[in-house]
């Protein structure tokens, strides 16, 4: 097992009977590192916690949803993170279900409460949830039955969906985000739900708060299943014959594999810091499943595999995929500035396409809003002469005369990699992964004929 691959993080307040075994059977079942984020328990809680192993936490601010943003800060570094409830109603031995559907692509495993013990959900939670399930089922068309306390989330998925509900509605904003993301997987597995160990239940127990906290979550449900604009990287795996061959042919296989590592690292960087900043959502399109694996844990970014091959053909299937509007970037355009991206945003407001020319004429960016029928797309993309100097102007015409950006230059041959020390030796902070690979292989931008 990777080190520090799955974390549990355990919301408590005063949960003194059974958070020790919660903490312990977590650690038994394969969390390297147990986090219990504490709400101010009176009852001894803190010190149970810390004799069982785990790592406190406080959280004084109240809510749910609080606990679980600080489990998750505290929890970052960890491939894969848990959030269980303290009150031993969780089974903390099912933590390995959770993580073997992980293990087969999930990026959100959900705990379905399927065996409930009489007596451990109030017939209102019960309809609440149910409710809220049903609400999210239906805005986001995929299916979903429990809005469950025991999860487990990929922590890149953390990162990337902007979660920021501070109540119990923590759950369905997770829930619902993911839902709609087009490059995520969610998935169901059963697991059982007994009678809390001891203590008192802070809102499924009793009538008022329970109808409260539903109402405030089928609001959550609604708000977090509205679908969002997508910025895509579109990218290959390093590898020698199959990435940056031209480049290959003048650099070596070795040095250019290294390079394009880092040049996916500083692209998906830039990308995910694009998307945060406007609320939108952010993906990889990639040739293949096996790309897919290497490009998210290069770039961060969930990854999707297109169906059929041909940078054409990904990029059709970008454009099909649902969201109001999706921005495709080329992966070898790292250095591209915020500013670019917004420009693009900006003009699809105005216009149902956008264009970023590159200088050989190609192009580094393309955005489309979904209005845009699919015949115009195919003949955008599956007719255009890639890699030729015409390929800019034919899907200009397809699109319909789409806005242009300015210019900005990809990396395609070593001339071209010393052109891009050269910006970089102004401002190495624009891609710090590719600043440091030009000073480990000793490329100064003075070589630059």
């Amino acid at each position: 097992m990777v080190e520090h691959r799955l974390a549990a993080v355990v919301p408590t307040l005063n949960e003194i009977a059974a958070i020790g075994d919660v903490v312990r059977g977590l650690r038994a079942s394969g969390a390297c590192c147990v986090f219990v984020v504490d709400g101010g328990s009176t009852d001894g809680s803190q010190e149970a916690a810390r004799q069982a192993g785990a790592v406190v936490a406080e959280e004084r601010r109240p809510g749910y949803g609080h606990a679980c943003l600080t489990g998750a800060q505290v929890g970052a570094g960890h491939e894969l993170v848990a959030f269980l409830d303290g009150d031993g109603s969780c089974d903390p031995a099912e933590l390995q279900t959770l993580e073997q559907a992980a293990s087969k692509g999930a990026d959100v495993v959900l705990g379905r409460r399927q065996d409930v013990q009489a007596g451990a959900l109030a017939w209102h939670a019960r309809l609440g949830n149910r409710l809220v399930a049903k609400v999210l089922r239906a805005r986001s068309g995929r299916p979903v039955h429990d809005v469950p306390p025991f999860k487990l989330v990929r922590a890149d998925v953390l990162a990337s969906l902007g979660l920021d509900d501070a109540g119990y509605g923590w759950t369905v904003q997770l829930i619902g985000r993911a839902l709609v993301h087009p490059a995520l997987k969610v998935l169901e597995v059963p697991v059982r739900f007994r009678r809390r160990t001891g203590g008192q239940s802070k809102v499924s127990g009793r009538l008022v708060p329970s109808v409260r906290a539903a109402c405030a979550m089928i609001v959550q449900a609604c708000w977090a299943t509205r679908r969002r604009g997508l910025l895509v990287l579109i990218a290959k795996a390093p590898g020698a014959g199959h990435s940056k061959t031209r480049l290959e042919s003048g650099l070596g296989p070795g040095p250019t594999r290294s390079f394009w590592a880092a040049c996916l690292f500083d692209a998906g960087t830039r990308l995910r810091e694009a998307a945060s900043a406007t609320g939108l959502y952010a993906a990889s399109m990639t040739p293949s499943p096996e790309d897919a694996v290497e490009v998210r844990r290069l770039t961060g970014l969930p990854a999707l595999a297109q169906s059929r091959p041909g940078l054409g053909e990904a990029l059709l299937e970008v454009s099909g995929l649902p969201a109001p509007f999706t921005v495709a970037i080329s992966a070898d355009v790292p250095t591209l500035p915020r500013v670019l991206v917004l420009a693009a945003l900006g003009a699809l407001r105005r216009s149902p396409a956008v264009l970023g020319p590159g200088l050989d004429g190609g192009y580094y960016l393309v955005g489309l809003r979904r209005r845009v029928p699919r015949r115009r797309r195919e003949r955008a993309y599956l007719k255009a002469p890639m890699g030729t100097a015409t390929v800019l102007e034919h899907t200009r015409t397809a699109l319909g005369d789409a806005v242009l950006l300015p210019a900005w230059p990809d990396v395609d041959t070593v001339q071209d990699l010393y052109e891009l020390a050269r910006r970089l030796k102004c401002d190495p902070g624009a891609a710090p992964a590719i600043s440091a690979w030009l000073r480990d292989h000793g490329i100064q931008a003075e070589e630059a004929g």
